[in-house]
């Protein structure tokens, strides 16, 4: 049942994603960084987990921030390695043609301030709607860091279905702002 759920919402994203001018996906990306800029926990991070966009997610790696450590994910396989990385210069095109840090970049811990989470949708509760390969569920298992998810507000959802392996997010960071989540609630009560 829950698996049918979560092939509808995709389905449902996905089409919403192809339907988007590159235009507003890049402003889109702007917006959101202009919002992150403006946020307390993301001007004290030191240190930011980030990602590369596919064509129809908002680029949150453009211009470049120059003023944080950034940790990027690189796949093989199933296993995803984190990896520092100094600039664009440092990426190449990876698994599922996504840019990842080059080889010989220095590994790092999954550790930081800030993670920056893509999906396809998001709730206000914070859980996340992938695309199914689990990556970043594997990924979030063990993380150390404040997580925010980033999207479009039409892909914010009442209620994502959720398995037990799923993992959720503190924020979300969309072009209309930062948005708490109600996990990020039950974290800072539970003196998380």
């Amino acid at each position: 049942m829950i698996v049918g759920e979560k092939q509808s919402l995709r389905v449902e994203a996905r089409r919403f994603l192809t339907g988007l001018e590159n235009s507003r996906i890049r402003a889109a990306g702007r917006k959101i960084l202009g919002h992150l800029g403006q946020w307390d926990p993301w001007r004290q991070a030191l240190t930011v987990c980030a990602f590369s966009a596919l064509p129809s997610e908002p680029d949150i790696l453009t211009p470049w921030p120059s003023e944080k450590k950034i940790i990027l994910p690189r796949v093989s396989g199933s296993i995803v390695s984190l990896h520092h990385v100094e600039g664009p210069h440092c990426l190449a095109a990876g698994s599922f043609g996504i840019l990842e840090p080059l080889a010989h970049t220095p590994p790092a811990m999954a550790k930081a301030d800030i993670i920056l989470v893509p999906g396809l949708a998001f709730d206000r509760s914070g859980q996340r709607l992938g695309r199914g390969g689990g990556y970043y569920d594997r990924l979030l298992e063990g993380f150390e860091g404040l997580r925010v998810g980033v999207c479009f507000e039409e892909l914010v959802r009442e209620r994502i279905p959720v398995e037990s392996h799923d993992e959720g997010v503190d924020f979300l960071a969309t072009p209309g702002g930062v948005i708490a989540c109600a996990r990020q609630s039950r974290r800072r009560d539970s003196g998380v």
